[in-house]
């Protein structure tokens, strides 16, 4: 148990040193205890969607005016409503110790929101970026069908698109750039055999930015306008419960299905994991 804890405590330091601007999605968790042995592998696919409210704070706006700089301000606060995301990843998990496992992410999402920075009908839609994530799991209690565990995820990703209505002369252009890192404690419980259910409690947290740029012409001067608009995004709640189940499918193949929600957020997740 010693070592378990030596190992946890080693890879929150790492997550939370690389804790940085890089955007997000509640990713999948799985359940919050280890399914392999020390020098094990897994691979796996998985797939979630999330529908969340981001809030927008501590913002800035600046203005170029042919080039020049024309003036400056702050920014209200804002809510982004139903901020959804799509994401698909390559899996791959390793056995640190029997009670410890270590998981690498890679793939790509998708975003998208509509009408809740100018309230103007307008949508945006972001192109497919590459996402990242890490994480690592650990068992603390196992006895009979009952297994008591804990898990720490981090992801980053970016994404950028155009923010456009149909009444506009032109798009505006969003960059947003977050890191998410979410940390569960809870159950498993062994039904049978072959099916699993799995959940507990888990915190969330997001930081990053969100930036808006777009062009105007002057009606005073008729020059080229340039505004750039920039928030610090953060999450609109903290605190969440998930539950799922996880299916046997053939020996040492498994498939797990969950839902995550907080008083923000909801997500569904899926993936497929083969064990070697």
């Amino acid at each position: 148990m010693k070592t378990v804890k030596f190992y946890m405590s080693a890879l929150i330091s790492i997550i939370l040193g690389f804790y940085c601007p890089g955007v997000f999605a509640l990713d999948p968790m799985g359940p919050p205890s280890t399914d392999i042995e020390q020098g094990q592998f897994k691979l796996g696919a998985e797939y979630s969607h999330s529908n969340m409210n981001l809030e927008l704070n501590n913002g800035i706006w600046i203005e170029y005016l042919d080039g020049i700089f024309y003036d400056e301000g702050d920014a209200v606060d804002l809510t982004i409503k139903n901020f959804k995301t799509n994401r698909g990843y390559i899996n791959i998990g390793y056995g640190i110790v029997d009670n410890c496992e270590t998981f690498l992410r890679l793939g790509g999402s998708k975003a998208r929101f509509g009408d809740s920075i100018w309230e103007d009908s307008e949508k945006f839609n972001s192109r497919a970026e590459p996402a990242i994530g890490l994480g690592v799991k650990a068992t603390f209690f196992e006895e009979y069908n009952l297994k008591l565990g804990g898990l720490l995820q981090a992801n980053w990703a970016g994404y950028d698109g155009k923010l456009n209505a149909k009444h506009w002369a032109s798009p505006d252009f969003v960059e947003a750039d977050i890191a998410e890192i979410q940390i569960a404690v809870g159950l498993t419980c062994a039904l049978s055999d072959c099916v699993s259910v799995y959940g507990g409690p888990f915190l969330h947290f997001i930081d990053g930015e969100l930036e808006d740029i777009f062009s105007e012409v002057d009606p005073v001067s008729g020059g080229l306008l340039k505004s750039k608009y920039s928030w610090d995004i953060e999450q609109d709640s903290t605190f969440g419960g998930y539950l799922g189940t996880q299916m046997e499918l053939a020996e040492n193949c498994s498939l797990n299905i969950e839902f995550q929600h907080t008083a923000a957020a909801d997500a569904f997740g899926a993936n497929v994991f083969f064990r070697f």
